[in-house]
């Protein structure tokens, strides 16, 4: 069969010739298609461009909510690191406690110091969730050990409060740690030599107290600790404080924690102004810093 055509005349208004157009019934087909497709296109245009708009906007809020998320993720995280590092100290002071009461059985379960360490950064909200949500778990964990541990601890305070009020817990100077407690190059013969206490530097003339209470057993010089100071707090426990520049207690004197009872000097065997300070317990030198509850800090 044939194709079939349509003739379509142009008549002008003027004396021109008129026209013919011979089109085929396919391309009328086609165009009308085309045109109807523009049609619907042009009443479905503002939609789509609405529906766009619509979601550039979700994407450009999603996009500042994940960015609002690795905020607040930074904060817990953050958060968590400090609630860590105060818990393990928290531990750390229930242990030395514990030591200076004499409790043997506490929990003594503490994690790590500063606990496991994490980074929010990347994550998905659920897996931070899921993160967060261990460390706080396992937060509650070691703080109720901890309670249980203070539980125990203030059963032992009630008991011995006459132990702990002459248990030496602070820093007799306020200075720089220099030598610590153990093995160590003698400064003078440069040999090995084992160093029975702290060194805690300072400036000369500073104020020394007593780390707890206690009565003065001898001033005076001994040897090459020069000017000293000795005190015993009872329940075998003494102190020793040498290279004093001057001391202001005397033989007998009862003496409360935080009582000054000298200066810091550089008499004796000394290579500058510093404290040699000693614990001994039952007549054996012990670590000073363990009986110590401030931690160390510069002062």
């Amino acid at each position: 069969m044939g194709k079939k055509f349509y003739t379509i005349m142009i008549v002008p208004h003027a004396a021109a010739k008129f026209r013919r157009i011979k089109v085929s019934k396919n391309f009328l087909v086609a165009a009308g298609s085309f045109l109807g497709a523009l049609f619907v296109a042009g009443l479905l245009f503002p939609h789509f461009a609405l529906r766009a708009s619509q979601l550039r906007g979700a994407l450009d809020k999603a996009s500042a909510e994940n960015a609002e998320l690795k905020k607040v993720n930074a904060k817990f995280d953050e958060s968590l690191a400090d609630l860590r590092s105060r818990l393990a100290e928290f531990e750390n002071k229930a242990t030395k406690l514990a030591m200076m009461v004499g409790v043997e059985d506490i929990n003594n379960q503490q994690l790590a110091a500063g606990g496991s360490s994490f980074d929010l950064k990347g994550l998905s909200p659920k897996a931070s969730e899921s993160i967060i949500e261990g460390e706080i778990n396992t937060l509650k964990e070691r703080s109720g050990l901890l309670q249980d541990n203070f539980r125990i601890l203030d059963m032992a305070f009630q008991k011995q409060s006459l132990l702990l009020a002459s248990t030496p817990s602070v820093y007799p100077v306020r200075g720089l740690l220099g030598n610590g407690f153990g093995w160590r190059r003698d400064p003078f013969t440069g040999m090995r030599d084992f160093h029975q206490g702290l060194d805690l530097v300072a400036p000369l003339g500073t104020r020394i107290v007593t780390p707890a209470d206690g009565i003065v057993t001898r001033v005076g010089p001994s040897g090459g600790f020069g000017n000293s100071v000795f005190i015993s707090h009872g329940y075998g426990i003494m102190t020793r404080y040498g290279h004093l520049s001057a001391y202001n207690v005397k033989v007998g004197q009862r003496v409360k924690r935080n009582d000054p009872i000298g200066s810091v000097g550089t008499t004796g065997r000394s290579t500058g102004p510093h404290l040699h300070y000693e614990v001994l317990v039952h007549q054996r030198n012990v670590d000073p810093i363990k009986y110590i509850l401030e931690e160390y800090r510069s002062f």
